[in-house]
């Protein structure tokens, strides 16, 4: 079985915690660590060279958040109602729950 790191050798990969995600659902502090621990592991059972693959902690990096508040003023609704995960939100009544 070739393994992820073999794959992609002479690469330059960047992998990323999406915890950002999961501050919306859950204001457990410790939680949202070990979540983010665990997903750490599971790169590396799936063999991600810990070494050399640069993993990084969006939540960590201001610009991160800043570009996703650009990116929220320039989308338009059109642009949203077309989305299968903002049409299936809606239709589990979480209008009120979600923004673009």
């Amino acid at each position: 079985m070739m393994m992820l790191a073999d794959k992609f050798k002479d690469a330059e990969i960047f992998l990323f915690l999406a915890n950002m995600h999961g501050f919306t659902q859950l204001h457990d502090g410790e939680k949202l660590r070990q979540n983010s621990i665990n997903v750490l592991k599971l790169y590396a059972a799936c063999g991600v060279d810990l070494k050399r693959f640069l993993i990084y902690n969006p939540a960590d990096i201001p610009g991160h958040a800043q570009l996703n508040w650009v990116f929220t003023c320039l989308t338009h609704m059109g642009f949203m109602e077309r989305m299968h995960s903002y049409k299936e939100a809606l239709d589990k009544g979480k209008a009120k729950e979600i923004s673009i």
